[in-house]
C-alpha cells in the first residue's frame, strides 16, 4: 500500500493508516508504552561500558537511559547494541553542529514516529539546546512519557503519524520553530509498520529536509534467504534478549507482533535502491542482527564531516552481519551513478 502517493484527504488518510500494522498493533504498543508488559528485567546500562573510551558517549548513554520511557526502553532491550550506536551518533551530531561554520543559534532534528522522543530529547540536552527536536508518534501513551521528561523549550511532540506531518503543520504557532525544515531527520524502524513502499515514504520525509541535511534510517531488514534471516534473528533472541526478557516474553513477541512487523520489511538492496533514487550519497553506518543503519544526503561534504567525527562502533563482532558492506555503498549504488554526477 502506498502511504503517500498523491495528495489525499484527511478521511482517506485516516482510513489508509488504520490498515497498517502501526495502527493494528496499537493495543500492543499501548501496553508496551505504559509499562504494562514486556518490561526489561534489569538495567539497560551497557555491559560494554569499559570499551567506550569517549566520556561524551558515556554521558550521552547515561542521559538516554535516564530519560527513556517504557516503550523506548523495550526497544533498547530488543535491538542488540542500538543503545551504544545511538550514543555514538548523538555525540557525533553534537560535535558536527558545534564545529559548524553556520552562525545559526540552533539546529533541528525530526524523529519519525520515534516512540516517546527519548533520543531526540537526549540529543537536545546533550547539545545544550544547540539541536532542538520534534518527534511524531501515533501512540498516545508515548506522549505521557515524553511530557514527563521533556524540556518544552527544546523538544516538541506531535501526537500523530509521520504521514500527518505537513508543511502547513510546521507553519502553525506550536511548531513554527521548524517552519524552515530540519537539518537532521531520523527514521527509527518506523516505516516497516506502514508498508514496503519506501520510495513514497522517503519522498514524504525528504520534503522537510533542509539543503545539505542528513537523514538517518535505522531499519530491521528482510533477507532474500529465509534461513539467513532466521540465523540473524537467532543471535538476537538467544544471545542478546535473554539479558532482559524471559523465554516466554521473547516467544510472545515473536508470535504476536513480529510476523505482522515483517510484512513491511524490505531487503538491504531494496532500501538502498529507494534511498539512492532520492539521495546522491548513501553510507552504511552500522549492522546488528537483522538491523542496519544508514545515513543519506545530497551533500557529500556534510556526510564526510559527520563521519570524521563519528567514533568506533561498540558491539561484539558476532552481531554484525554486514561488516563487509559497512562504509561507502558504491557497489550497491552502481545503477544510480548518474545521481552522484549531478
Amino acid at each position: 500500500m502506498k502511504m503517500l502517493p498523491q495528495p489525499i484527504d484527511e478521511i482517506g488518510l485516516d482510513h489508509a493508516l488504520q490498515q497498517t500494522a502501526m495502527l493494528k498493533l496499537s493495543a500492543h504498543f499501548h501496553s508496551l508504552a505504559t509499562g504494562a508488559s514486556q518490561v526489561p528485567a534489569q538495567s539497560l546500562e551497557t555491559h560494554l561500558r569499559s570499551k567506550i573510551q569517549d566520556p561524551q558517549v558515556l554521558e550521552y548513554h547515561d542521559r538516554l537511559i535516564a530519560g527513556a520511557g517504557p516503550l523506548f526502553s523495550h526497544f533498547l532491550a530488543s535491538v542488540p547494541y542500538v543503545l551504544e550506536e545511538l550514543s555514538r551518533v548523538g555525540v557525533a551530531l553534537t560535535r558536527l553542529v558545534q564545529v559548524s561554520k553556520d552562525a545559526r543559534k540552533s539546529f533541528s532534528l525530526f524523529e519519525v514516529d520515534a516512540f516517546d522522543g527519548s533520543n531526540g530529547r537526549a540529543l537536545a540536552g546533550h547539545s545544550n539546546g544547540l539541536i532542538r527536536s520534534l518527534t511524531s508518534s501515533p501512540n498516545e501513551a508515548n506522549q505521557i512519557a515524553f511530557e514527563r521528561h521533556a524540556n518544552a523549550a527544546l523538544s516538541l511532540f506531535f501526537p500523530e503519524s509521520v504521514f500527518k506531518v505537513t508543511p502547513s503543520l510546521l507553519k502553525t504557532p506550536k511548531y513554527e520553530l521548524f517552519t524552515d525544515g530540519f537539518d537532521f531527520i531520523y527514521e527509527m524502524a518506523a516505516f516497516q509498520f506502514y508498508s514496503r513502499d519506501r520510495d513514497s515514504q522517503i519522498a514524504h520525509i525528504k520534503q522537510f529536509l533542509k539543503p545539505g541535511g542528513l537523514v538517518f534510517f535505522l531499519e530491521k531488514l528482510n533477507h532474500s534467504d529465509p534461513e539467513e534471516y532466521r540465523r540473524r534473528e537467532k543471535i538476537k533472541d538467544e544471545v542478546y534478549k535473554p539479558r532482559y526478557f524471559s523465554a516466554e516474553d521473547i516467544r510472545w513477541k515473536r508470535e504476536q507482533m513480529l510476523e505482522q512487523m515483517k510484512t513491511g520489511q524490505v531487503t538491504l538492496e531494496e532500501l538502498v535502491d529507494a534511498l539512492s533514487s532520492h539521495f546522491k550519497y548513501v553510507h552504511l553506518l552500522w549492522s546488528s542482527s537483522n538491523f542496519c543503519e544508514f545515513v543519506a544526503s545530497d551533500d557529500l561534504n556534510q556526510i564526510e564531516e559527520f563521519l570524521a567525527l563519528l567514533g568506533p562502533v561498540v558491539q561484539p563482532a558476532q552481531f554484525c552481519f554486514e561488516g563487509a558492506r559497512l562504509g561507502d555503498m558504491t557497489t550497491l549504488l552502481k545503477g544510480h551513478s548518474e545521481l552522484a554526477d549531478d
